[in-house]
């Protein structure tokens, strides 16, 4: 009787587990979640260039940028070590997806005031259905006083604009194309017999390799690709470093400039003369607004 009875219960729980795989037979897969990508690099910029990050809603960035001069200088400049270009600026979230940018920097006695807006119109996602993300960047750039005091206010102000498309390949890998214009890109930030020209292009390429958790290596091209007068190419190198809430960003650039205008237009030395910069880019976020729940 016992036996009988194990047989029939054994026998009903095995029909009632085959009636519960039905029933989630039914229901079909679980949707699969799709989520934004993000930390395709480690801050708001490449080395000079923007990247494909852009300041959190309610998050200040500030952003201390410092140029040394060219090695070419030689012993009498310690090898450009007494030479100093800083740029300090701020970033902050607006809303999600657009920051605003201000900052003043000062190249060999040139004072400038910069701004720019950057928006995020598309953003790359897991599943692929986006598969890049797609930034909009303008911004100005006005001359307050240097040697050249008898321009005009209009030859004094500069302009940009820029779209930035990039795509994080794998965890590790993430590259990013940005084809540039500049207009009244003639105001020089050095002296010397320098060609200028009114209007360019450019194209502006970079990519970002970890080598470690809170570090990697970033690499940055910028050829202009209309005229461009005696004047050069900027290419950069350079190593991120995440320490807590600052991210150092350490590099090695031909140009001395420190936004738009000043490194896509400005370069005046290159590589093959050593004319390279040791160079450092400091961020520090401070969260202004507390996220939405």
């Amino acid at each position: 009787m016992v036996r009988k009875l194990l047989i029939a219960v054994f026998f009903l729980n095995t029909v009632f587990l085959n009636a519960q795989d039905d029933d989630f037979d039914l229901l079909g897969d679980e949707e699969k979640q799709v989520y934004p990508v993000d930390y395709a690099f480690k801050t708001t910029k490449v080395v000079n260039l923007q990247s494909l990050e852009i300041t959190d809603f309610g998050v200040l960035d500030f952003k201390m940028m410092h140029r040394f001069g060219s090695i070419n200088n030689g012993p009498v400049e310690a090898f450009g070590l007494d030479q100093a270009t800083v740029r300090f600026g701020l970033e902050y979230g607006i809303v999600d997806n657009l920051m605003i940018s201000m900052g003043r920097s000062n190249v060999l006695g040139n004072k400038n005031l910069d701004a720019f807006l950057k928006y995020r119109i598309l953003q790359q996602n897991t599943d692929n259905s986006i598969p890049v993300t797609l930034i909009a960047l303008g911004g100005a750039q006005y001359l307050l006083g240097s040697a050249h005091d008898s321009k005009t206010q209009l030859d004094r102000s500069s302009f940009f604009g820029q779209l930035i498309i990039g795509r994080k390949f794998t965890e590790d890998l993430s590259v990013e194309i940005a084809p540039t214009w500049l207009t009244n890109a003639r105001n020089p930030i050095t002296t010397g017999p320098w060609t200028y020209y009114e209007q360019q292009w450019a194209l502006g390429i970079g990519m970002r390799q970890k080598i470690t958790p809170r570090s990697s290596i970033n690499l940055e091209y910028i050829p202009v690709l209309t005229n461009k007068g005696n004047v050069y190419n900027s290419f950069s190198v350079g190593m991120d470093v995440e320490t807590g809430g600052h991210v150092f960003q350490f590099q090695l650039t031909n140009s001395i400039g420190l936004n738009e205008t000043q490194f896509i237009s400005n370069t005046t030395e290159q590589w093959n003369n050593v004319g390279i910069r040791l160079g450092f880019n400091l961020s520090r976020v401070f969260t202004i607004v507390k996220p939405r729940l």
